[in-house]
């Protein structure tokens, strides 16, 4: 009986090495190569088809505008209304591309990517939120969310960009107290 665990030892050691030698090509494999894959280059209508500015608007229990507006490079905005605005729905509006470069330009100054991901007080309940994506060199797209308490620099950005979407939209901007 001790010679059992021996003998099929050895018969499976048998029979996987003639499995191994019947699975063995007579012929060697030819050669394939890979074709090294070239980095994608941006063509200029990918560049100008990517939106460079999501800015978003949210509702409160108030009359707080309540909206989205993509902004292409070519000045190209494609606006949702959704409450408390003047136009309800989808539009597309036109900025001059040159405001779109000064939105970008005064971001980059701001040092943007390095901002807070949210700048929010907790002990309040009921603000609207101005969200800001702007697109990375890198082709991210970094967001802030602001409630209250923004650092003046940014407030003066968001500021800036409203206005302009107001200018464009109708939209009529809250007065400040």
């Amino acid at each position: 009986m001790r010679l059992l665990p021996t003998l099929l030892l050895a018969l499976t050691v048998c029979a996987t090495s003639a499995c191994a030698q019947r699975a063995t090509p007579t012929r060697p494999a030819a050669k394939t190569t890979k074709a090294k894959a070239k980095p994608a280059q941006k063509t200029a209508a990918q560049t100008q088809a990517a939106p460079v500015i999501v800015f978003r608007k949210t509702s409160c229990l108030g009359p707080c505008p309540e909206y989205e507006a993509t902004i292409y490079p070519d000045g190209r905005v494609s606006y949702m209304g959704r409450s408390n605005v003047p136009k309800m729905g989808a539009h597309e509006f036109r900025l001059a591309p040159a405001t779109v470069k000064k939105m970008l330009a005064d971001a980059q100054s701001l040092g943007f990517r390095k901002l807070n991901d949210r700048y929010t007080t907790k002990n309040v309940a009921d603000l609207p939120s101005t969200f800001l994506s702007i697109r990375q060199p890198a082709g991210t797209l970094k967001t802030v969310q602001v409630e209250d308490a923004a650092p003046a620099g940014l407030q003066a950005l968001l500021d800036y960009i409203s206005q302009e979407l107001d200018k464009i939209s109708g939209n009529i901007a809250p007065v400040s107290r």
